[in-house]
C-alpha cells in the first residue's frame, strides 16, 4: 500500500508539477527611411523620423523627443504605428501592441541613431526596434 501511495504521489508531481513554459520570441530589426521588413505575410515599413532631441553638448530648455512612423501592411489592411522616445512624448509611447496574422506582438522602439549633434549633417538615421511575439 505504501508503494502504491508513493507511486501515485510521484506521478502526480510529474504530471502536474511540470508546466510547459511559453517561449517568447524576440527579434531586433534596424530600419532606415522607406526600408521594409517582412513579418510573416505582413510588411513593416519605416515611413518617417522626427527627431527633436537636444543635441550633444548643447544646453536646451527641454530634452525633446524622437518620433517614428511605421506602416504595417497585411491582409489588405494598412495600419499606422507611431512610437516615441524621449522626455516629451505626451500620450505617445515607445511600445505598442499589434496583431499580425492573428498573432499578438509587442513592438518597442529601442533607439534612433545617431544622436543629434549641434552641427547638422546628412547622416542617415537608423531606427532599432524590438518585436516580441507573446
Amino acid at each position: 500500500m505504501k508503494n502504491l501511495m508513493f507511486l501515485f504521489i510521484a506521478l502526480s508531481i510529474f504530471v502536474f508539477g511540470c508546466k510547459k513554459k511559453s517561449e517568447t520570441k524576440i527579434t531586433n530589426y534596424n530600419f532606415e527611411i522607406n526600408t521594409s521588413k517582412s513579418i510573416g505575410a505582413s510588411t513593416l515599413v519605416l515611413k518617417s523620423i522626427s527627431d527633436s532631441r537636444c543635441p550633444i553638448n548643447v544646453d536646451c530648455i527641454s530634452a525633446g523627443s524622437a518620433t517614428v512612423h511605421f506602416k504595417l501592411t497585411g491582409n489588405n489592411v494598412d495600419q499606422e504605428i507611431i512610437l516615441c522616445k524621449g522626455g516629451e512624448c505626451g500620450p505617445l509611447e515607445s511600445v505598442t501592441n499589434i496583431k499580425i496574422n492573428g498573432i499578438n506582438y509587442s513592438l518597442k522602439l529601442i533607439d534612433i541613431t545617431p544622436y543629434p549633434e549641434f552641427q547638422k549633417t546628412n547622416i542617415t538615421k537608423t531606427v532599432k526596434v524590438e518585436l516580441t511575439r507573446a
